[in-house]
């Protein structure tokens, strides 16, 4: 019995105690006349001094167990260590991962890559190292909360997924190394800058009445 026995008990440790009495009777831990009595005693219970008699002598439920990668506190670690580390062809990326360059580099080749859900979150931490990361066309890969620290991170990648494809956020620091995010092909690169980037003007670039001023010049005709 908890020394707390006069603490008053919720509806969380009503199920608790249920679900350990039915599967103690499950297993022939109980006979069912012993359960019933016991599931007939766990309503009325008022603090854990009524409850606890009554599942005292059972093993508790082991919480269950999340498959690695699927949890922000069991992150699927990839780490560089002291050379290199890459995922490369076809490999399944969970919800979450933890990627590490620490004194060597990562490489994550997505390309072929199968995304297990629509956002993926990943926390980054480059060390001394470098992290590069290759997206297929579509994808998203938001950087806006990795911290630069004494290192860089640089993303030609598109910021926001396009309909139906993986969003990847990335947070943590590139610490004094490098964190590097680039789409699958060139062009898309290319057409990216080229959205970004101020229109190039063709031709000499004259100050109105110019010519005029300097009619003397052997070209100034070509000017105008």
């Amino acid at each position: 019995m908890t020394d707390l026995g006069h603490l008053r008990i919720g509806t969380a440790d009503r199920r608790d105690a249920v679900a350990r009495i039915e599967r103690a009777a499950a297993e022939g831990r109980l006979t069912q006349a012993e359960a019933s009595d016991r599931l007939a005693r766990v309503e009325p219970a008022l603090t854990y001094a009524d409850l606890d008699p009554l599942i005292a002598d059972l093993p508790s439920i082991a919480p269950p167990v999340v498959p690695l990668g699927w949890g922000a506190a069991n992150r699927l670690p990839i780490a560089g260590g002291m050379s290199r580390e890459k995922r490369e062809g076809r490999w399944e990326i969970p919800p979450y991962l933890r990627v590490s360059g620490d004194l060597g580099s990562v490489r994550l080749d997505c390309r072929e890559a199968v995304c297990l859900s629509p956002v993926v979150d990943i926390e980054v931490s480059a060390g001394a190292g470098g992290i590069k990361i290759i997206v297929p066309d579509g994808w998203g890969v938001d950087s806006d909360l990795v911290g630069k620290g004494w290192g860089s991170v640089r993303n030609s990648a598109e910021r926001l997924a396009e309909p139906g494809q993986p969003q990847l956020v990335l947070h943590g620091s590139a610490g004094m190394g490098s964190v590097r995010v680039r789409p699958a092909t060139r062009r898309r690169r290319r057409e990216r800058r080229r959205r970004v980037r101020p229109e190039l003007t063709t031709g000499p670039a004259v100050v109105p009445g110019w010519v005029e001023e300097h009619s003397e010049m052997p070209n100034a005709d070509d000017l105008r």
